[in-house]
């Protein structure tokens, strides 16, 4: 009898003792969730390092089949374009790049793309890092994906402020600059929004991404989204006509993102003759639809040579720019 009550006994002890176990991993996934989400707990133990204030850096961060650029600003401030396509495995490493470079908070997010290898991943962003500046495609159909639905939904929770890209929408600093040079401007009647928001197919979501340029000392660089042949041509006939009045000399092009991954329907010679970049990235991962192309590798090769760098042969890009010049590795 004696021993059946200490059998007892210990059973009701391990019993509290399990109970309180079980309680205090509760109490401490809920304190560390509070300050670090849960499921991306192994993205937030990385060491962190800010690149120096006075030079910039520009990532192509590795998403497979999608875009994610990260840019750290000379002036501290920082602009994350895209955040890959919404897969677990890809929103890790975008959280992780972030946290790598000390960002908890974004000075600029832009979702160049309805696509959602573009805007797929910005969603958790918002969730988990503050965000000041959104600029986002004047799309009134929200639904058009299921990624910018969620995208636009969380940017709507999040308290950002929010700005429709358009042409000549731009941020200037003291020592860098970046602006939109397509879409066109939301009001006009046959722009890329426009045509967009009447009948949204494939193409139209396409030349409705934004062509980003960034500048900071001697050094440009050109993003293309997912625009197709039309709008880069279009860009070579609106500087061809007044180069004067554009709003970025585009033979001062230093490097270029192929558009589109570098598909056919977004090759181009005469683009590229025009920038004559000295070099390319292709952000691109393995795809159905061809990308990158010959063609649109061609187009560019003559003019960087071997300078052309692949997210999916390399993985991510990082380009390191200073008031003298850039390096890429």
């Amino acid at each position: 009898m004696k021993k059946k009550a200490e059998k007892l006994s210990k059973t009701k002890l391990w019993a509290i003792i399990s109970a309180g176990i079980v309680i205090v991993v509760v109490i401490a996934i809920i304190i560390t969730n509070v300050f670090v989400p849960i499921k991306y707990l192994a993205s937030y133990c990385v060491s962190r390092k800010r690149e120096n204030i006075g030079s910039m850096r520009v990532t192509f961060v590795d998403v497979g089949f999608g875009d994610c650029i990260i840019v750290e600003l000379p002036d501290g401030k920082n602009m994350l374009i895209d955040a890959g396509d919404g897969k677990y495995s890809n929103n890790s490493k975008v959280i992780k790049a972030l946290n790598k470079r000390n960002i908890d908070t974004v000075d600029y997010l832009v979702c160049s793309s309805v696509n959602s290898e573009h805007c797929g991943g910005l969603t958790e962003v918002l969730k988990y890092k503050e965000v000041k500046t959104v600029y986002m495609p004047y799309c009134t159909n929200k639904y058009i994906t299921d990624a910018f639905k969620n995208f636009v939904n969380q940017t709507e929770k999040s308290g950002a402020e929010i700005i429709y890209i358009e042409y000549k929408t731009n941020v200037k600093e003291n020592d860098y600059f970046f602006t939109f040079l397509s879409p066109s401007v939301i009001s006009r009647d046959d722009g890329e929004y426009a045509k967009l928001n009447k009948n949204p197919s494939k193409t139209t979501r396409n030349n409705s991404s934004s062509v980003i340029w960034l500048e900071y000392g001697d050094t440009a660089l050109l993003f293309t989204s997912d625009v197709e042949t039309s709008i880069l041509n279009s860009i070579v006939f609106s500087y061809g006509i007044s180069e004067e009045d554009y709003p970025v000399n585009l033979k001062k092009c230093k490097v270029v993102q192929l558009a589109n991954h570098g598909n056919a329907i977004s090759a181009c010679a005469e683009f590229y003759d025009l920038i004559s970049p000295e070099a390319a990235v292709i952000s691109v991962g393995e795809n159905g639809s061809g990308s990158p192309s010959v063609q649109a590798m061609s187009d560019v090769i003559n003019s960087v040579g071997k300078n052309l760098f692949r997210t999916d042969e390399r993985g991510s890009v990082t380009i390191k720019v200073t008031a003298a010049g850039y390096t890429i590795k």
